[in-house]
């Protein structure tokens, strides 16, 4: 008889995994809570706070979210910019303008898109976006 396996299976040593999907349809998302970590770890602890708070907002709130994995991604890439040395302005104010462009409609998320926005003008020495 033949058995479908959809689930994981380790023998004779461990499994360690930063990202995971299991079953059919599963998908694996890098979680952005580790950026934001690792951006608390580097002394930018504001940033990740409204980071971490915005992926939370959009988490409660993803049946209002068209493109869910396209906006968590440009949340990724504001994270993994604003880690780097010398964070290019431009990429940056242009990911988290499109952000509050795409997510306006939701007023949860607006909120915390325009407090992560101030926060990483202030980062920057930048007028508030």
């Amino acid at each position: 008889m033949s058995q479908s396996n959809k689930g994981i299976q380790v023998t004779g040593g461990s499994f360690n995994a930063n990202q995971v999907a299991v079953g059919s349809g599963a998908k694996a998302v890098q979680n952005t809570y580790n950026l934001a970590n690792q951006l608390e770890k580097s002394g930018k602890g504001e940033v990740a706070q409204a980071i971490t708070e915005l992926l939370k907002v959009l988490e409660a709130h993803s049946d209002q979210v068209a493109d869910k994995e396209e906006v968590t991604q440009a949340v990724e890439q504001v994270a993994e910019e604003v880690q780097k040395e010398k964070p290019n302005k431009f990429t940056l104010k242009g990911l988290l303008s499109s952000l509050k462009e795409s997510l306006g409609s939701v007023v949860e998320i607006a909120e915390k898109v325009t407090v992560l926005q101030k926060v990483v003008a202030v980062m920057l020495g930048l007028p508030i976006l």
